[in-house]
């Protein structure tokens, strides 16, 4: 017996050392509410900040989908000399030595129907021993070719911009998404964390009611009324109770982990915060119609966005594959006004005065046989809108199923917490007869630990329910797409 007590006393030392221990290494405290826990996550989150990124890339995508029709400056330079045999005796030379040299400046665009232009100044210097003089020749001309069948159109020739927009507009409901993701996991933290410190509270609390009883039980010993193993009993679940409420510390450092990791405290002594949830867990009775929450889901929530902007992309595209099906037919314009001389001021002259000059216009038909590339292209383009029509009564048919679920699991954590709340009551109200029954000799230490145990296992329970039912009306919120609404969140000035 004496050394079952020692082996006792040696554990307490031990529990009572760790507790110093810890609280020498306790870490500087910082109390946040939820909004605060919501507000830092929004702008600190990595996953979060690797999303602006991508929206802010898609401005990019635009910018280079509009480059297209950026105009297009080019200078060209060149020299060359040649030296070609000749038997013609009228020359008067064995072989023929030319030298040319071509400066030309040219400016082109690109415009939305598909049209090409392009204006230009070109001038050529030649000179060879069978000429006297100097050969100097410009000519400044505008063309234009403009597709009429394949290729004409501006929803054709800016396609590429509106499918950028499109998937600008998808990525930002894809980062609302995500947001709506972190506020969820940040509530569930926060919550799981004001759990975990309501749970060492109430184990606290069983400590002093085990320490009294082991008090009582001491002096019932010394007064001769009780045993020595009632005492041991009493210590014994003092030891048990205390390696209880060493264990749910390490609970609390976990869920401030996992909230520390959402707000991005991670650097420097971020991991070092004690976090102390300043809102309190309180129980607000909603009521919620499925039609008409399901008809908030469809107009709010982003997965149904982005499948409707993918059925935006999947017309364009589809568009593109059926204009792809027509035939070339290009049509072609050019005039050019001409000038030459011995020297270069008079190519000028001659050239500004319009009297050389030389036009084009012309029709290029062309037609691949069979076309099967741009068919096959085109059936599944219309494949890829089935799909999408198919997701969206997919994702509609999820969508009820989740706030059916959503309302139930809401109705069933309320009617739990009431339930939760008896126990305590009863757990209470049964300790305070079997205490009784004690000091009336009428009970024994066993029974009075037990229903201690009891009732800390109800009020554990009743907290519990407490947060599941926080968290279910979360999920529901969630599921009819109002979580950032009734947050005040939005996301555009975050993004900016």
């Amino acid at each position: 017996m004496n050394h079952m007590r020692g082996y006792f006393i040696t554990l307490l030392l031990v529990i009572i050392f760790s507790n110093i221990t810890y609280c020498l290494a306790e870490e500087q405290s910082i109390e946040l509410s939820l909004q605060d826990c919501i507000d830092r996550a929004l702008k600190e989150n990595l996953n979060l900040k690797s999303s602006y990124l991508g929206l802010r890339a898609e401005d990019f995508s635009i910018i280079q989908a509009e480059s297209q029709f950026d105009p297009f400056l080019s200078l060209s330079m060149n020299r060359r000399q040649s030296e070609t045999p000749t038997y013609l005796d009228y020359y008067n030379v064995k072989s023929i030595e030319s030298k040319i040299s071509q400066l030309d400046l040219t400016l082109s665009q690109t415009l939305s129907t598909g049209a090409n232009w392009g204006f230009g100044f070109y001038n050529t210097l030649s000179e060879s021993n069978i000429e006297t003089a100097k050969n100097y020749s410009s000519n400044l001309g505008i063309s234009v070719s403009q597709p009429l069948l394949k290729g004409f159109g501006k929803k054709i020739n800016r396609s590429n911009i509106f499918i950028a927009r499109l998937t600008k507009e998808s990525t930002l409901y894809d980062l609302e998404n995500n947001a709506i993701t972190l506020v969820n996991e940040v509530q569930k933290a926060y919550w799981n964390l004001a759990y975990a410190l309501e749970s060492l509270k109430v184990r606290e609390l069983s400590i002093d009611q085990a320490d009294s009883l082991l008090a009582y039980n001491r002096k019932g010993l010394e007064l001769g009324v009780l045993t020595e193993s009632d005492v041991l009993e009493a210590e014994s679940t003092l030891l048990s109770r205390q390696q209880d409420v060493l264990f749910q510390k390490g609970q609390i450092r976990a869920a401030e982990d996992v909230l520390i990791r959402l707000l991005n405290l991670i650097s420097g002594e971020g991991w070092r915060l004690k976090i102390v949830p300043t809102d309190i867990a309180s129980v607000t009775d909603i009521d919620i119609d499925p039609e008409d929450a399901f008809r908030n889901a469809v107009k709010l929530r982003p997965e149904y966005k982005i499948i409707l902007k993918n059925l935006e992309q999947y017309d364009i595209y589809q568009a593109l594959a059926k204009n792809n099906m027509s035939p070339s037919l290009d049509l072609t314009a050019r005039y050019n006004i001409n000038g030459s001389g011995k020297n270069y001021s008079k190519d000028l002259r001659d050239m500004g005065g319009f009297d050389q000059y030389g036009w084009n216009l012309g029709l290029l038909f062309s037609y691949p046989l069979k076309n099967r590339n741009a068919k096959a292209d085109y059936e599944k383009r219309q494949i890829d809108i089935k799909r999408a029509n198919l997701a969206l009564e997919d994702i509609e048919s999820m969508f009820m199923a989740e706030i059916r679920t959503g309302i139930r699991n809401v109705e069933i954590s309320r009617e739990m917490i009431n339930v939760a709340k008896l126990s305590v009551e009863v757990n209470e109200l049964r300790l305070k007869k079997e205490e009784e029954r004690f000091r009336n000799q009428l009970s024994t230490s066993y029974f009075v630990l037990q229903f201690q145990t009891d009732l800390v296992d109800s009020r554990n329970r009743y907290n519990k329910t407490i947060i599941d039912y926080i968290i279910a009306v979360a999920e529901l919120r969630k599921a009819r797409g109002t979580l950032l609404r009734d947050f005040d969140i939005s996301i555009i000035p975050i993004v900016n």
